[in-house]
């Protein structure tokens, strides 16, 4: 594999540890902490934190298997979603980054995203999938977090003419626009967070502090879902 100018992911805003630690991750697939020490000679705290700062940014993700955390690096776009103005730099490198991934994406997928950073790069996926998608239990929880992030949102939905429909206990509170439905659900039904399927995937919301999005890439999943979905919505009224 030819020589990759290191600099230019510095550039992008990541420290020099979590560049050895992200590239690592792009190689090896998911990976226990103890692996990634092995791999990098880094200590275990220091890669704990740089861990961290890399799910921050939207650029790491984890799965939990018999009570162990696996690491996993997300799809190397996400550089593009951290940070725009470095755009012409990152796409200079991505097909070489792609050419680490070992992960089979044939397989079911679960990745954690963490802060309003790790939000807005669920929300963009849902722009970049490009597809209609449904959405349960918003109560308007997005508006509130993401102030300044939503109208933006909501401009790239309508000019990718993307459509949604959503239920809801409290439709007032729901910002419309022109190619959304909404449908309120009966006052007893109730759901611990908001959940948004689309294409092959299922993104449930945490909107309280420190903010979590739990992204579940399966086909099977996002059918049951949204066969749920069909359902409450021919049962719920306008």
């Amino acid at each position: 594999m030819n020589y990759m100018d290191k600099r230019i992911l510095e550039k992008a805003g990541l420290s020099k540890g979590e560049i050895e630690v992200y590239l690592i991750l792009l190689k090896l697939g998911l990976s226990l902490v103890s692996k990634i020490a092995q791999e990098t000679g880094l200590h275990r705290t220091n890669i704990y934190d740089t861990l961290e700062k890399l799910r921050e940014k939207g650029l790491v993700s984890y799965v939990i298997r018999e009570n162990r955390k696996y690491y996993s690096s997300t799809n190397p776009d996400k550089l593009l979603d951290y940070i725009k103005e470095r755009e012409t730099e990152i796409e200079s490198i991505l097909p070489e980054l792609k050419g680490y991934m070992s992960i089979p994406r044939s397989e079911s997928i679960v990745e954690v995203y963490k802060g309003k950073e790790g939000l807005k790069s669920v929300l963009k996926d849902i722009i970049k999938e490009g597809k209609d998608y449904v959405v349960l239990e918003e109560e308007g929880y997005i508006q509130k977090v993401l102030p300044y992030f939503y109208p933006q949102f909501n401009v790239q939905l309508n000019k990718s003419k993307i459509k949604v429909r959503v239920l809801t206990k409290d439709v007032k509170n729901i910002a419309k626009r022109s190619l959304m439905q909404i449908r309120s659900l009966p006052k007893f039904l109730s759901f611990p967070s908001a959940t948004a399927i689309y294409g092959n995937k299922v993104a449930i919301f945490v909107w309280d502090e420190p903010y979590h999005a739990i992204l579940i890439k399966s086909k099977q999943v996002a059918d049951s879902y949204r066969s749920f979905f069909d359902t409450l919505w021919k049962q719920a009224y306008s």
